[in-house]
């Protein structure tokens, strides 16, 4: 190979690692800022919706305790009831008393036959803990639809338990009302991984890794205020997610995009970085060749 030759094919070479060298590095960028944009959304829209949440636990956990107050006094607890399902917007509220009597807002709802509130979780949950407590999602008795409780005990001469039930077709509608860029999605989760709300249909109780496989559910253990971001792969698909506690419930709302639909803005990015490159190159060779041309 002459000296000219030589001469041409560093250049060219130099040219080429220069432009890949400045797509790389663009490239780099742009995935950093990208991603980093990503993750202040959701943290942005988590940290929102968590705390809409809270409050709206906070409302009807408020509406149960005053009907706790006023039914320890009480003779009849049917009006206290109305007045607490309403304030609560609660689909009904009752008291279970020790003597495994239960009393409905509505005065003339029986219970089913055999139906004693003393052995239900959250009669047992409320007289051990004798505070407000939300109950885990469970098929309602009434409606046969999945539900939650929120329960307080009474404290009154006949021990007893007040509660109200929600179904979890009004969570749903509240989580899946989230809104998300790139296709992303919410679901609310208890901390032992049963599904509380999801845009798959008929998802309510059912364990959360049956719902997204390969969902890692030790994640909802250690999850907390702080919204912190994960990535998993569930069917052969990345995955961003955030998760934050609810406070006041066992609950755990996670916030999930894809990563290609994240990263797909990159690949035109990168298609226009080697198409301008190609341009420079092909367009300086010619300049690069007559440089390199002995002079006469």
């Amino acid at each position: 190979m002459s000296l000219q030759q030589r001469l041409f094919a560093f250049v060219v070479i130099f040219l080429i690692v220069v432009i890949v060298g400045m797509s790389g590095g663009m490239y780099r960028k742009m995935h950093t800022e990208i991603v980093s944009g990503v993750r202040q959304e959701v943290r942005a829209v988590i940290n929102g919706n968590r705390i809409a949440l809270m409050y709206w636990v906070a409302q009807r956990r408020a509406a149960i305790e005053a009907i706790a107050e006023r039914l320890a006094l009480a003779n009849d607890p049917v009006p206290f009831l109305i007045v607490g399902k309403n304030a609560g917007r609660f689909d009904q509220t009752f008291v279970g008393y020790e003597d495994k009597r239960i009393i409905y807002h509505l005065a003339d709802k029986k219970p089913p036959a055999g139906y004693n509130p003393t052995v239900r979780p959250w009669y047992i949950e409320a007289e051990k803990t004798r505070n407000t407590i939300v109950s885990q999602p469970y098929i309602c008795t009434s409606t046969q639809q999945p539900c939650i409780t929120i329960a307080r005990s009474v404290f009154a001469k006949t021990p007893s338990v007040v509660g109200g039930d929600i179904s979890l077709a009004e969570i749903t509608l509240l989580v899946n009302s989230i809104q998300l860029h790139n296709d992303g999605y919410a679901f609310l989760v208890t901390r032992d991984g049963k599904i509380v709300a999801h845009p798959q249909p008929d998802s309510a109780l059912k364990p959360v890794e049956e719902v997204i496989p390969g969902f890692n559910a030790e994640i909802l253990i250690t999850a907390d205020a702080n919204a912190t971001p994960h990535e998993f792969v569930s069917e052969g698909i990345p995955k961003y997610m955030v998760a934050a506690s609810i406070p006041g419930t066992d609950w755990v709302l996670c916030l999930v995009v894809d990563r290609a639909m994240v990263l797909s803005p990159l690949r035109y990015l990168l298609g226009g970085l080697l198409l301008a490159g190609l341009i420079v190159a092909f367009l300086g060779m010619p300049i690069a060749r007559s440089k390199t041309q002995p002079q006469g």
